[in-house]
């Protein structure tokens, strides 16, 4: 076991930086040539994806493949339209606006009122008591500040789903999220939102509202005189489910105040003088947040505002990664169930065939039997005539015994194979999707993510695994193929014994003068019959043992015809699985990190280092970790030495050249604030151990972005003291 330090993060001096590299270029920040760079990049990959769509579509175009066609390539068709529309909208986007804070919180908390107090409103759109009294966002200005805000629908609501979509829609354009709670209230309805405002990445300030009324003038008394009594409550112990649904995904807010928004409001209603205004303002603690809100706009605003240009075009394109994903998934189940339902047809086809071809053997030797004690009891002393009257009666019997066990050993074989076929449909069916999410690559790291962010968890494509038949399956055995096949079979044996009794020719003269007693004459024409119709039967049994092999034949090819169709299923199948790998892992994975790229060397220009801006090669970000950015020398060991502050996001540089596993170690460095001890570290994974706890959001972010941006597995456990590693 190796102990390694954390990597500092002070950014050191800046004048020893120049002694020792040279002074920096001058910076060449431009929001709108990374604009133009994101247009070109998306639109791009939105001309791959509705290629491939394209190419794929004539194959799926079959009954067989249509739960493809209408699922998988229907959602993909959706995908590139939204990221061609997301491309619309970054087309015509100010790159220039104000900082833009969105208003967010569960339903009742508050934020229209601490809304129309920082818009300087009139109070018209404050509720009363109920919910979704918001039902539409609001844009307002901050009075004073430069400062764009907007009021959204309250989460958490019952039959509030429009809402909660509603306020989303408004964070992919947000540069900072002012979480509305509340100091009573724990916020445990309001969780998904949290864990998914986490996935987006956003930086998150927390006000806690206090929701005491102030009806009258004892109230207002209370809080100028007793603010502590009247905000009361477990302010920690409120934050506590805030920081427990934000960990779950990797998050954190920056800060949190405590607020009276319904006071803040008042103070500035005018219906209180001037002394009794400025200090009920002041017991709201509202000019709290405003400081903070001030700062986080003086210090990240512009690197804020280069996010959310990224991350605004990222949210389409992630989510058309996390389609192709789940299309993907869906596509290796229907594979899966397709070749599995084949071989377990066929299998299980043959099986039944065999028994099938047993019985109709078994039936044709028990139907000749009858014949040979036939002939042992046919009466002897009748006319040659009526003997070859009752034989030929007796083969007709025969025909209709033969065709009689072959109809129903043919319908039997054929309700049966249409049984397996339903009962394999049925197994395979019942496959789980989540047993193909391990897609090798980078792709299911950008996968698992984009399902979070945007909540779609493959609703639409999982239908086509989920129902109670496989698409893929509905050329299995189902159709007319086989009862034709049978039929043909049937038809074989009618010809044959057709054909075989025309050959009959009955009896000659059986009579012999050379016995005189009775006895002796019976016994000579009994001989007599036996020698002249036993071979007939021999003949027969001859000729339907081979008609049997030729049925059972039928039947096969049959199943194989059946199965060939299956194959073809299959063979297009692998073809599309093919092609939405190599949408995920070389075009839409690249056009990630291209943009991921352009936003780091855009926001390196920012924070004042042109040139690591100018040398990076790539980068990868992800949220609650940080931006991990790839540098040849001397730029790696600079920003080593000289770490970037982290206002808005934690830059990570990682050595061009060095290995992964190397890259790797670096990286996780950078993301603990302690020592961190190496376990092992090889080429493929790395297994470190931290002196500190570990939220699984948090672990979840670090093993997501080493992996993402290194391709090493990481493995982290925690509290290693007294490990004897």
């Amino acid at each position: 076991m190796t102990m390694l330090p954390s990597q500092p993060r002070t950014p050191g001096d800046d004048r020893t930086r120049q002694q020792l590299y040279g002074g920096d270029h001058p910076s060449e920040a431009s929001p709108g040539r990374l604009k133009a760079r994101l247009v070109e990049l998306t639109q791009a990959a939105q001309q791959r994806l509705t290629l491939a769509t394209d190419a794929l579509s004539p194959l799926t175009e079959t009954a067989e493949l249509m739960d493809v066609h209408e699922s998988i390539l229907s959602q993909l068709a959706d995908a590139a339209e939204r990221i061609a529309e997301a491309c619309l909208q970054l087309q015509k986007r100010d790159v220039d606006r104000p900082f833009r804070i969105v208003l967010m919180g569960r339903t009742m908390a508050g934020k229209s009122t601490l809304f129309e107090f920082l818009t300087d409103g009139d109070g018209a759109r404050v509720g009363h008591g109920g919910q979704r009294t918001t039902r539409e966002s609001h844009t307002g200005t901050v009075l004073g500040y430069d400062i764009e805000i907007v009021d959204t629908p309250g989460v958490g609501a019952m039959d509030g789903d429009e809402d909660f979509a509603e306020a989303f829609r408004q964070i992919a354009d947000a540069d900072l999220i002012l979480w509305v709670a509340t100091n009573e209230a724990t916020q445990e309805q309001t969780g998904r939102a949290l864990q998914q405002l986490a996935d987006y990445g956003k930086p998150i300030l927390v006000a806690l509202n206090c929701l005491r009324a102030i009806r009258d003038e004892l109230d207002l008394l209370d809080l100028l005189e007793q603010p502590e009594v009247v905000f009361g409550g477990d302010t920690l112990g409120n934050l506590k489910p805030i920081d427990r649904h934000l960990s779950r995904a990797g998050g954190r807010y920056i800060s949190a105040t405590l607020i009276h928004a319904q006071a803040a409001l008042l103070s500035a209603s005018g219906d209180l003088g001037s002394d009794e205004s400025r200090k009920l303002r002041q017991a709201s603690r509202v000019d709290r947040l405003l400081v903070e809100i001030g700062a986080q706009k003086d210090r990240t605003a512009e690197q804020r505002r280069t996010a959310s240009i990224g991350d605004f075009i990222r949210s389409a394109l992630l989510d058309a990664a996390g389609t192709a994903v789940d299309a993907v998934e869906t596509a290796r189940a229907m594979l899966a169930a397709s070749r599995g339902s084949r071989d377990d047809f066929k299998k299980r086809a043959d099986r039944r065939i065999a028994d099938a071809h047993v019985e109709l053997m078994s039936a044709f030797t028990v139907a000749l039997s009858r014949r040979e004690r036939w002939i042992e009891r046919i009466d002897v002393s009748l006319s040659d005539r009526k003997i070859n009257a009752e034989w030929a009666s007796e083969l007709e019997a025969l025909k209709e015994e033969i065709m009689t066990y072959a109809d129903d050993t043919g319908q039997r074989l054929e309700r049966d194979l249409k049984r397996i076929a339903l009962d394999v449909a049925d197994d395979w069916a019942q496959i789980d999707v989540g047993g193909f999410k391990e897609l090798g690559g980078r792709g299911a790291v950008w996968g698992n993510r984009v399902v979070k962010v945007g909540g779609r968890f493959a609703a639409a494509l999982g239908t086509a695994v989920l129902g109670a038949k496989i698409g893929a399956l509905a050329g299995t055995a189902l159709g007319p193929g086989l009862g034709n096949a049978i039929g043909l079979g049937i038809g074989a044996i009618l010809g044959l014994l057709t054909g075989l009794f025309g050959l009959s020719r009955g009896i000659d003269w059986v009579g012999d003068k050379i016995f005189r007693s009775a006895v002796e004459v019976r016994e000579r024409r009994h001989e007599k019959v036996r020698d002249q119709l036993s071979p007939l039967l021999t003949e027969v049994g001859d000729r339907l043992l081979q008609a049997g092999d030729d049925v059972r034949a039928a039947w096969e090819q049959a199943v194989e015809q059946e199965t060939a169709k299956q194959s073809t299923v299959v063979g297009a199948l692998e073809q599309v699985e093919r092609t939405l790998n190599r949408i995920i892992s070389v075009e839409l994975e690249r056009v990630i990190a291209r943009v991921d790229t352009e936003i780091a060397r855009e926001l390196l220009h920012i924070m004042g280092r042109a040139r690591a801006a100018s040398a990076i090669t790539r980068a990868t970000r992800w949220r609650g970790a940080g931006m991990a950015v790839e540098l040849p020398e001397p730029e790696f060991s600079e920003l080593v030495l000289f770490p970037i502050a982290e206002d808005a996001e934690r830059v990570m540089p990682t050595a061009a050249r060095a290995a992964p596993s190397a890259s790797a170690v670096q990286l996780i460095r950078n993301m603990t604030d302690g020592e961190v001890a190496i376990h092992e570290w090889r080429d493929g994974g790395v297994r470190v151990g931290l002196t500190h706890s570990l939220t699984g959001g948090a672990r979840e972010a670090w093993q997501s972005l080493v992996l993402t941006h290194t391709g090493v597995k990481l493995s982290v456990s925690e509290n290693i003291e007294g490990d004897t590693e």
